[in-house]
């Protein structure tokens, strides 16, 4: 069998076996493939809510049973495990690890959660879990009597949230620390002086990156012997606020250096061309190995672009509407704490059976290439869900809040995207879109979020200050 079989083939040829005698896997046609590029070919790329609704679905997931030997072989966890074991001893430096503190809460996968434990047991040390924690002093207090040597958290702000409970650089409550492992947030800042490393990245459809040795610091080496790993291009949104993508993949031997991806991945657990979310930059190649015979990109991991929003009649860049926020605030104004943008579900019209079409606009020559230009020439009659009217905006804020604050802020905000949006512009002035809508959020919102998500040692815990979020 070739190196090539034994990565991307046999990843193929199991998704086939476990997938192929499904109805889902006879109607997509799995069984014909003998290829990468048969899938590619064969299958679309999917985002996350469409392979939700067409693909997870239809299969049901959470069916196979993570003890069985057959199931752990379908995540694929152990293919490049030896790799990501020799990194974490290169990183330890002095000898073997006697003593691991693993904290990390159950996924809803119990196979993701099962690949993380396998590593940590093939450290061969004595392990202490703890898969919640309700109050941070009392894991200090179990912390302290294990006294681990390694630890491996979730994010970089969980350990930051230990600190702030014992008041000071953890080291100092646990003497033998010498490395913390974690897998999110690594550019967060932490007090303690101990070697802060990436531990790797698991994402629910098995291993996505590997840690390495090579800089830059945090770097991860894309997992390509473990799954069918493809990457999406686009745009610098530093340059164009809005998020063009590729029509196609290229395969991760012919990534170029700098470019901006979203990884798409395929694996047995039951994933087919799935749209992660994950972006990621390439900053260089490792050397091949018998898993991946092709120099495999190094990459670090990147905040994804703010997502645009459907509005009725445009959909507004998500980079605008960060940017409407952030300048609405005044030096006079109070500091802005956090916020959210997204579309109001108030203003989705009820009632109404048939969209109103653009046929009948006379509409100015710059909008023939947007959503509206495009139905005027169509005369699209055609029935739709309606889209929201309007934003909403939450915010916190720290300082005095003025009760004319929020009006002046839907105004700020307002301005701002009629200057970036000619389409939005435009429906604004006919009344067919609603200013925004502003609400002052309670002091300790976001720290109490924050708070949720470092408890529930799951994922990744730092979100932006100004986000945009879904209906």
């Amino acid at each position: 069998m070739s190196s090539e079989a034994s990565a991307r083939q046999h990843c193929l040829a199991q998704m086939i076996e476990h997938l192929g005698l499904t109805r889902l896997g006879r109607e997509l046609g799995l069984a014909r493939l003998r290829s990468l590029d048969d899938l590619r070919a064969s299958l679309p790329i999917l985002d996350r809510e469409r392979h939700e609704r067409e693909v997870e679905q239809h299969l049901g997931f959470g069916l196979v049973d993570s003890g069985d030997a057959q199931a752990r072989e379908l995540s694929g966890g152990g293919l490049e495990r030896d790799a990501v074991i020799s990194t974490w001893q290169a990183f330890l430096r002095r000898g073997a690890v006697r003593r691991v503190a693993l904290l990390r809460g159950h996924n809803v996968d119990p196979m993701v959660d099962r690949i993380a434990r396998d590593d940590v047991r093939a450290l061969d040390a004595e392990v202490l879990p703890l898969d919640h924690v309700d109050d941070p002093a009392a894991a200090l207090e179990r912390l302290g009597d294990f006294d681990p040597e390694l630890m491996l958290v979730p994010s970089v702000l969980t350990l930051r949230w230990l600190e702030a409970a014992h008041r000071g650089a953890l080291e100092r409550r646990l003497r033998s620390l010498r490395m913390v492992l974690a897998e999110h947030d690594m550019g967060q800042e932490v007090r303690s002086r101990v070697r802060v490393a990436a531990a790797g990245w698991i994402h629910r459809s098995g291993r996505l990156g590997l840690p390495t040795l090579r800089p830059p610091l945090h770097a991860l080496t894309l997992a390509v012997g473990s799954q069918i790993i493809e990457l999406l291009p686009y745009g610098n949104p530093e340059e164009d606020a809005r998020r063009v993508y590729a029509s196609e993949t290229v395969l991760p031997e012919h990534a170029v250096m700098g470019q901006r991806y979203e990884l798409v991945v395929s694996s047995p657990l039951g994933f087919l061309r799935l749209r992660t979310d994950e972006h990621v930059r390439v900053v260089g190649f490792d050397p091949p190995t018998d898993a991946a015979p092709f120099p495999r990109p190094r990459v670090v991991r990147l905040a994804p672009a703010p997502p645009d929003v459907a509005l009725e009649g445009c959909t507004v860049a998500g980079a605008w509407l960060t940017a409407s926020i952030r300048q609405a605030f005044l030096r006079e104004d109070p500091a802005v704490v956090a916020a959210e943008i997204g579309p109001d579900p108030r203003s989705v019209p009820r009632g109404v059976t048939a969209m109103q079409t653009a046929a009948n606009m006379r509409l100015p020559d710059a909008f023939k290439d947007t959503e509206l230009g495009w139905m005027a020439r169509t005369g699209s009659q055609r029935v739709e869900r309606h889209k929201p009217r309007a934003l909403l905006v939450r915010v916190e804020v720290q300082g005095y809040v003025a009760p004319e604050l929020t009006g002046f802020l839907s105004k700020r905000i307002d301005s701002s995207l009629r200057r970036h949006s000619p389409a939005y512009d435009y429906l604004r002035q006919r009344d067919e879109l609603q200013p925004p809508r502003v609400m002052v959020l309670p002091a300790g919102t976001r720290r109490s979020e924050e708070d949720r998500r470092i408890r529930e040692l799951v994922g990744g815990v730092w979100v932006p200050d100004v986000r945009v979020v879904g209906m």
